[in-house]
């Protein structure tokens, strides 16, 4: 089974992984968890942030971004959370790289183990959801500058080949604004469970108020973002626009330019029989020289006009 147990005098963490219908009967065998709150530890796709409280325990489901370096994807991964009076059971697909790192390092020392076991299971899910928060300022760091380099980009005459760029990047931050969008209800709800008999705050309120902050600055964080990739849209498109439009104006001046040519060569195709100048000698240079003299007319007359502007 893919169930750990750490345990530092009465406090239990039970880390289960990649659970499986093995790994939620054991959880089902040694809690009292709710039928449906089990479930959810097994549904697909993630499930929508929340917080359930019980007579014994709080469950709480958080998503948390993943960023997936072959597709340039960012994905929600959940984490489920049982907490407890002297317990905390946390359910995920173990692609968290914070909860798997603190996990390996309390297994692996003793004296880490102590500091972030020892002063109770608010202690712990404040560790943990605070690892876990530091994760997201990377990823932003990086989405902000993917829209930087966007914006050289466009600006450097390069406005077809960011369109895709441009749909990438639009698509994380959607759905980095999806996986983020309720956390800060989720922690008010919880902060608000600080007197309760499973969940009990202390000195820790401020800790957890500071979560809710950085929940808030994450999303102010990502609207900015979100109103930033939508200018830059519509900048690019707009440059694009413009350049469509001087292509067909380039291509009807040459039309126009073309016509009286087409027109004049028609005529003397059509009327040479009528015409004994065109069967005589070095009869080119006629028809040619109108021709000319008619493309020429038509370039005087859209200057004068302004329509080469």
């Amino acid at each position: 089974m893919n169930v750990k147990t750490l345990q530092v005098k009465d406090l239990r963490w039970v880390n289960v992984v990649k659970p499986t219908n093995e790994e939620i009967e054991y959880l089902r065998k040694n809690f009292s968890f709710h039928p449906l709150d089990l479930n959810d530890c097994l549904s697909s796709p993630a499930q929508r942030p929340n917080l359930d409280k019980y007579t014994d325990y709080m469950f709480m489901i958080l998503l948390f971004p993943v960023f997936d370096r072959k597709t340039r994807e960012i994905k929600p991964s959940e984490v489920d959370f049982f907490i407890g009076k002297d317990y905390l059971v946390t359910v995920h697909q173990d692609n968290l790289p914070p909860l798997i790192d603190l996990f390996e390092l309390c297994s692996a020392n003793e004296q880490a183990k102590d500091k972030y076991l020892q002063e109770g299971v608010e202690k712990l899910l404040f560790t943990i959801l605070n690892s876990l928060f530091l994760y997201c300022y990377p990823m932003l760091d990086h989405v902000s500058m993917d829209i930087a380099q966007l914006e050289n980009k466009i600006f450097s005459g390069n406005e077809k080949k960011t369109v895709r760029e441009i749909t990438v990047i639009r698509r994380n931050i959607t759905s980095f604004r999806r996986i983020m969008q309720t956390h800060k209800n989720v922690l008010k709800k919880l902060t608000r469970s600080y007197d309760s008999s499973v969940f009990k705050l202390n000195g820790l309120k401020l800790y957890f108020e500071q979560l809710i902050e950085d929940s808030k600055d994450i999303w102010d964080t990502l609207q900015g973002f979100k109103e930033g990739i939508e200018t830059l849209q519509q900048t690019n498109e707009s440059l694009i626009s413009f350049r469509i439009n001087d292509i067909i104006k380039t291509l009807t001046i040459i039309s126009a330019l073309v016509l009286p040519v087409y027109v004049t060569a028609s005529i003397f195709g059509l009327m040479k029989g009528y015409f004994p100048v065109l069967g005589e000698t070095h009869n080119f240079w006629l028809p040619l020289a109108l021709c000319f003299g008619s493309a020429l007319s038509m370039y005087w007359f859209m200057k004068k006009k302004n329509m080469l502007k």
